[in-house]
């Protein structure tokens, strides 16, 4: 099998609802991106909160520091590109942001997710070819992990797939929309508010989860890309964390236990 690297991990990390299941009941959260990284030392995250704006410098050199060296984190690129500009004249922002990303978290970057608006649709082309020849064209940044993702049902009738990957850029998959792009890039979602509480599975996914076992093991016996980055939401089955151990369990993957559960095993 070719040695694809698979990472998976959640979307964030800051619940308290995780809290006993997950995390020790008493631990600051301050600490819980450390506690996070120290169960799944060869996961990752998704970072959310660069959705709403550019953080700094030091927050994000911040994040590095508290997970070991091979841990990666992606990042959703901020709204202002993606759904207030919807990337018109976009280009050099989003150039900043993965720039920024790129030089605090240096091998610890997974990918730059483009969330595209769910009324982005193929009327919107190109609005997405002009910002793409910006964020690819030699004067802009080499080598920046650009993700898209698609949520108009309208672009699987185009070979956007295609015309991304020749510019080097990646399409994100989800159970909603699959453009039949290579799996590189995972997001399993789940219903939203489907649940009141993230500190127990309470949707019986046991299915899905063998189905998306199944599909990335075929996809590593492809060869399909050197990394396979799959997140996952609370809201997929109602814990995010023990889907990721379910997931790997399926893939013949190390399961840790979480030190919420070794603290729940003295009592």
């Amino acid at each position: 099998m070719p040695a694809v690297d698979v990472r998976m991990g959640t979307m964030g990390w800051s619940y308290e609802d995780w809290r006993g299941p997950f995390y020790p009941s008493g631990l600051p959260s301050n600490r819980m991106l450390e506690t996070y990284a120290a169960v799944f030392p060869d996961g990752t995250v998704e970072l959310d909160t660069t959705f709403y704006g550019v953080p700094r410098p030091t927050t994000v050199a911040g994040w590095a520091s508290q997970v070991p060296p091979g841990f990666l984190f992606s990042a959703k690129t901020p709204r202002a590109v993606t759904h207030e500009r919807r990337l018109l004249g976009a280009a050099e922002t989003a150039l900043h942001f993965g720039a920024l990303l790129r030089d605090n978290l240096e091998a610890r970057l997974g990918a730059l997710l483009l969330q595209l608006p769910p009324d982005f649709t193929t009327e919107d082309r190109p609005a997405l070819d002009a910002f793409v020849d910006g964020i690819t064209s030699p004067r802009g940044e080499p080598g920046l992990p650009w993700v898209v993702e698609f949520r108009h049902a309208g672009w699987a009738q185009t070979d956007v797939v295609g015309s991304l990957a020749a510019a080097g850029i990646a399409c994100a998959t989800t159970e909603r929309l699959d453009l039949g792009a290579p799996l590189t890039y995972v997001r399993l979602l789940g219903e939203e508010n489907a649940m009141p509480h993230f500190d127990a599975p309470v949707i019986d996914r046991t299915d899905d989860i063998a189905h998306w076992a199944g599909r990335i093991t075929e996809a590593r016996e492809r060869g399909d890309a050197d990394r396979i980055l799959v997140y996952i939401r609370n809201f997929f089955e109602g814990h995010a964390p023990a889907t990721v151990l379910a997931l790997r369990e399926r893939l013949g993957l190390p399961v840790p236990t979480p030190p919420g559960k070794q603290q729940m095993s003295l009592f």
